[in-house]
């Protein structure tokens, strides 16, 4: 296993000018599932992926239009036609919910997805389902739509080929450290989505981690549906698009990205490569970077980052439960049970 890229600095600066491998396994028996596609690492993977010709792929952004645009330049820079596009909006579970009813009313199988729920904030502000944006794009509705797809992805896989699931998390998981002493807290969602306490890009990549480790390890072995968190890398990408507001952080910015960032397209290698080369149930339960397991950060691995981990788990599923109770049926039938 691979040590972590941030320690030393230098290992994570020798990752960021390493050429990483160009996937090219076959999966023109597959159905691939593609979520946040209209720009950044999603739009690449999707790009990647249809130039393999999978049998079917599906590739979703944020509103109809959005929609219309990504499917036009996926199939005009892949050379596949009959890609479908449908509207996902991360920063509503009723959006989520939308998805995964109109995935089963169509009877659509899936082999793969990517949940690609990538969003970066300056600026503490709540959803209309009254959770702080960056938490519940990144972890909670990335959950839920991971917990209302598992069936599907459980149909689809085999003995000898597992199904996947890629959550797309970020090498600032290493950098999370207000999670400390979360051990202690009453409720620790509640304190995470508080103002006074707010969130951030680093966090969420933390929990996308810790979501990963607590499913795989609660799925049946061997399992049907291999699960990775993978980091893509500092890229040249739009997340980071708040700080154009301020000129001094956009210069720091641009200066940065000119000398550490990788192109978009070689972030999303790690992606596709997690979704689609062999060796998942090797890959399955850990954290990727350059397409390559690595240790998580020292607090995810420490005693107190196990037990804020199950924690977490428990309480996030007692609020996607109340959210859709097929989370709760999902649960019960495919995943082994514990004492919360």
């Amino acid at each position: 296993m691979s040590k972590p890229p941030l320690s030393p600095c230098s290992g994570f600066l020798r990752e960021q000018w390493t050429e990483l491998p160009v996937s090219t396994a076959d999966v023109s028996d597959q159905s691939l599932v593609v979520v946040g596609t209209n720009v950044g690492l999603g739009n690449e993977a999707a790009v990647h992926l249809a130039q393999l010709k999978p049998k079917n792929l599906l590739i979703t952004s944020r509103n109809e239009v959005k929609c219309e645009l990504s499917k036009t330049d996926v199939e005009t820079r892949s050379g596949m036609t009959g890609i479908e596009s449908w509207p996902l909006e991360l920063s509503s579970f009723d959006s989520v919910r939308s998805f995964v009813d109109n995935f089963e009313a169509k009877g659509y199988t899936v082999n793969v997805l990517i949940a690609n729920g990538g969003l970066s904030t300056m600026k503490y502000a709540k959803t209309s389902d009254g959770y702080e944006t960056t938490f519940q794009v990144n972890y909670l509705s990335t959950a839920l739509l991971s917990i209302l797809m598992l069936p599907h992805l459980i149909k689809t896989g085999t003995p000898e080929h597992a199904s996947r699931l890629v959550i797309v998390s970020s090498v600032v998981h290493y950098m999370a450290d207000r999670l400390k002493g979360a051990d202690k807290w009453s409720s620790i969602i509640e304190i995470i989505n508080d103002e006074a306490y707010c969130t951030s890009r680093q966090v969420s990549s933390l929990l996308e981690v810790m979501f990963i480790r607590e499913l795989s390890s609660r799925l049946p072995t061997p399992t049907l549906v291999a699960v990775s968190a993978v980091n893509p890398g500092f890229c040249h990408s739009r997340l980071t698009r708040e700080v154009d507001s301020n000129p001094f952080l956009k210069f720091s910015m641009s200066i940065l990205k000119r000398l550490l960032a990788r192109t978009t397209e070689m972030g999303s290698r790690t992606l596709v490569h997690a979704a689609i080369e062999p060796g998942e149930r090797e890959r399955h339960g850990h954290y990727l970077s350059s397409c390559k397991v690595t240790e998580e950060s020292d607090y995810t691995l420490s005693a107190e980052g196990r037990e804020v981990s199950n924690r977490l788990w428990h309480e996030t599923l007692k609020i996607l439960g109340d959210i859709d109770p097929r989370v709760n049926t999902i649960v019960s039938e495919h995943l082994t049970q514990d004492i919360a």
